[in-house]
């Protein structure tokens, strides 16, 4: 039943024993999945001026950012789970927000807010609501969420399910756990339904899912992408190389990094051999140098 009230000139809907504003927008999202807030900024006269971003829920706020900082501060249980959307793709906001990892607990009430502090009043037309409907039928509780590690760090990716007594399996990348030798040594399955790498190798990067199936066969599925961080790495560079004078060839440096390395550098006979200073001889993308002649040069 749908009720309006006025209180203190606001107008309001009464759904259930809530109370909501007029305006308010449902959005529907089920655990595990993500639910897309949009908030489109309003700047004075059309011209962008420095400005405070916040969304609450229920009140409370959980995302803040100045547009002159360059990271945002979000509420403890919120981190890693909420992202700005602010480049305006997609005609969104940007002022918008992408919830990811849905939980039950996430159902509410949103409230997009923008503020200018270097402007009076500091306040313009800006702002959204969004009712946000967490579908509740569902076996998982918590849902893994995306993580970043460094290699030989612990990994753990959350799937609490509602009922302790169900089944919990995990796979990567659509292969279950167990089928992959070289990391079911050194992953775990604790009572929760919890997966634990106890040390994370450069070979374990990918997506995370875990099933979760009850006593009556229903199964629901969540997942989540792991990210290995490692220092740079030469993969293969023969030791010795012989190359045919006045012919092409190449001196092979394949190396593996995360995040992509910035800077190679290649020495010769102890000083630095710069490639670019030296005609007909190239980097190619996987860090090997490429000669166009072979040639000998006599000292």
């Amino acid at each position: 039943m749908w009720v309006r009230c006025v209180v203190a000139s606001v107008v309001a809907v009464v759904v259930g024993c809530s109370l909501l504003p007029l305006d308010v927008e449902r959005l529907q999202a089920s655990v595990g999945g993500f639910a897309v807030l949009n908030c489109h900024l309003d700047f004075p006269f059309g011209n962008e001026i420095p400005y405070h971003l916040q969304w609450d829920k229920d009140g409370e706020t959980i995302f803040s950012w100045y547009s002159s900082d360059s990271a945002p501060r979000l509420a403890d249980r919120w981190g890693g789970r909420v992202t700005r959307l602010g480049d305006g793709r997609l005609g969104l906001g940007r002022g918008s927000i992408n919830v990811s990892a849905v939980r039950e607990t996430d159902a509410g009430l949103y409230r997009c807010r923008v503020t200018f502090p270097n402007r009076t009043p500091p306040a313009r037309n800006n702002g959204t609501f969004y009712f946000l409907d967490v579908d509740g039928s569902n076996l998982i509780v918590t849902p893994p969420m995306n993580s970043t590690v460094l290699e030989g760090e612990r990994a753990e990716f959350e799937c609490m399910p509602k009922n302790l007594e169900t089944i919990v399996q995990w796979y990567k990348d659509g292969t279950p756990i167990g089928a992959i030798p070289e990391l079911a040594t050194r992953a775990e399955l604790v009572e929760n339904g919890s997966l634990v790498i106890r040390r994370a190798e450069s070979t374990d990067p990918g997506e995370y899912e875990c099933h979760v199936q009850d006593t009556d066969g229903q199964v629901q599925s969540a997942s989540a992408f792991l990210d290995v961080q490692y220092k740079a790495k030469v993969v293969y560079a023969p030791k010795e190389r012989y190359l045919l004078h006045g012919r092409p060839a190449s001196l092979d440096c394949h190396f593996s990094a995360n995040p992509p390395l910035t800077n190679l550098r290649w020495e010769k006979d102890g000083f630095l051999f710069d490639p670019y200073n030296v005609q007909g001889v190239f980097y190619s993308r996987n860090g090997s140098l490429l000669f166009n002649v072979v040639i000998i040069i006599m000292l």
